[in-house]
């Protein structure tokens, strides 16, 4: 058994609780929350003592693409089918295998920035043994995609052997999953194959969904910057779906839709038990025309990848979040956006983990402490001050980074 003490804890509960002089007593597991006074009932214990520190649940990074890690300047940002297009151009480049440094370097950065659990996109298998040497948490999305049907067979062949592959690592800390790219690539009956893959293995889904307005034209009127872009591959396109029929192709399953930055109108249509939203503030500054308004919703938070962001520092991304949410009172906002980097994208992954609390894993990190005067402003001091973590903490083990 082991016990933390810290200054502070952020417990990450809804109602924001902070408590202070306390310690938690873990093994895999979080035991007890308990006042550091009460230290010595407990025996022999291994004890962390860490009173120049804040505690909290570490962050949970829904979305990720760590293949793409090797790009700086070479795909063009402003406009999202003008960044498709730069993509598809540079792909096989950005994606090489030699690149591997370059997503060491990534994941490296999201770890000290405190994110022990990823939600990594894995369009080509190339980030399947990335994670091996660092002991964090992976769900792991296989992604599929496909417009072409007479390429079929090839491409389930393709994805079945990348699944199967990770299916072999399964594990506590490596968890597959599915990952359905978007409605205006992925064909019904490829979506359909992916799909009953999940029910079959009983998996977490992600799709793309409703970035753009130009998607929203093209599934909305079969019309706009799609159909013209499309035509360069299809005689005479036509949408796969409308907004709700892609929705309704994932009743019933556990789904992370991405982005969902023109989706407000579509939101009622969501499984409140099993849809979640994930929010993914610097990605959508580079590439839509206008941000998701989190005020009324619930959501989780993703970094994207370095295709569309400029680094992987959690906290920079909480901090673009405060900015691209003008609207949003400062202080609620920032206990907003730390809820939905923890306990929200827990609950999104389906893990026992995100909010410190007895039976939950002990998954959290240790911060430097910061001397703020009003507890109302704790959330929206650390955001503002925080850049790297001092100990991460995955399972009740110490990650090293």
């Amino acid at each position: 058994m082991k016990i933390i003490k810290a200054k502070f804890i952020l417990v990450c509960d809804d109602k924001f609780n902070i408590l202070k002089n306390h310690a938690v007593l873990f093994d895999e597991n979080i035991r007890r929350i308990i006042p550091q006074n009460q230290i010595y009932k407990f025996g022999d214990c291994e004890i962390f003592d860490c009173n120049d520190s804040i505690l909290m649940p570490h962050f949970i990074n829904t979305h990720t693409h760590l293949e793409y890690s090797a790009n700086q300047a070479s795909l063009e940002y402003g406009n999202f089918l003008s960044w498709v297009k730069s993509v598809i151009i540079n792909r096989d480049e950005l994606t090489s295998p030699k690149n591997k440094t370059a997503m060491q370097n990534a994941l490296k950065t999201m770890i000290k920035s405190g994110v022990g659990t990823i939600g990594e996109i894995s369009s080509f298998g190339v980030d399947l043994d990335l994670f091996d040497k660092f002991g964090l948490r992976v769900v792991f999305f296989n992604e599929i995609l496909g417009s072409n049907l007479a390429k079929f067979d090839e491409i389930c062949a393709n994805f079945t052997q990348r699944f199967n592959k990770s299916m072999a690592k399964k594990s506590d800390n490596f968890i597959p999953a599915i990952s359905i790219h978007s409605p205006y690539s992925t064909n019904p009956k490829i979506a359909e194959f992916a799909i009953n893959l999940a029910k079959e293995h009983d998996l977490i889904i992600s799709t793309h969904f409703l970035e753009s307005k130009a998607e929203l034209k093209w599934l909305k009127d079969a019309n706009g910057e799609f159909k013209d872009w499309l035509k360069n591959f299809i005689l005479s396109p036509k949408p796969f779906y409308s907004p709700k029929s892609y929705i309704k192709q994932f009743s019933g399953l556990r789904t992370l839709f991405t982005h969902c930055v023109w989706a407000e109108k579509y939101f009622d249509l969501f499984d409140k038990n099993l849809h979640f939203i994930t929010h993914c503030p610097r990605s959508n500054r580079l590439l839509s025309e206008k941000f998701l308004d989190i005020s009324k919703i619930d959501v989780n938070i993703g970094t994207d990848g370095l295709s569309s962001n400029y680094n992987l520092n959690f906290w920079d991304e909480l901090r673009a979040g405060l900015f691209v949410n003008s609207e949003f009172d400062l202080q609620k906002l920032a206990k907003k956006l730390i809820i939905s980097a923890t306990k929200n994208a827990a609950l999104a992954l389906n893990l026992p983990s995100g909010e410190i609390k007895p039976g939950n894993l002990a998954d959290f990190a240790l911060y430097p402490l910061i001397d703020c005067k009003n507890s109302d402003q704790f959330a929206l001091c650390m955001i503002l001050h925080t850049n790297y973590c001092q100990k991460l903490f995955i399972k009740g083990n110490q990650c090293n980074f």
